[in-house]
């Protein structure tokens, strides 16, 4: 099938990139509760809090398209939902880069394309997965 391999790779990808980015959102959002904690003041910590909070739920996203990934490399039909994953986690990826910018982050075009790398090539890859049915 068209479009198998790279939905396979980059779905495995996608659940290893998951897996250690929920165990790091977690580990940040401690840290920003024992920096409050220890500064004694909780004023400006916010942005912190919803970065982090966002990171969190966007790797618990990126697994579970990552999941469906795997499973929608033997069935065509699966693959359209693939299609919407992938979107939604190149949107939080952008939306997360937003959220950076308004910290003081600078803007990168190459942070931005290593950012949309894998969910375009999962997008691909779901495609042509998608289409090796229908043609």
């Amino acid at each position: 099938m068209k479009g198998q391999k790279i939905l396979k790779v980059t779905s495995i990808l996608m659940i290893i990139g998951g897996v250690i980015a929920v165990v790091v959102g977690v580990l940040a959002i401690l840290g920003i509760s024992a920096l409050a904690a220890l500064s004694g003041s909780t004023e400006g910590i916010g942005l912190l809090y919803a970065s982090s909070i966002l990171v969190t739920v966007a790797s618990v996203i990126q697994f579970i398209a990552g999941i469906k990934g795997i499973g929608a490399c033997s069935d065509s039909q699966k693959a359209a939902s693939c299609i919407k994953w992938g979107v939604v986690v190149g949107v939080l990826a952008i939306i997360s880069m937003i959220i950076g910018l308004v910290g003081g982050g600078s803007f990168s075009i190459t942070n931005l394309v290593l950012n949309l790398l894998l969910p375009g090539l999962y997008v691909y890859g779901a495609v042509q997965v998608k289409n090796s049915i229908t043609a």
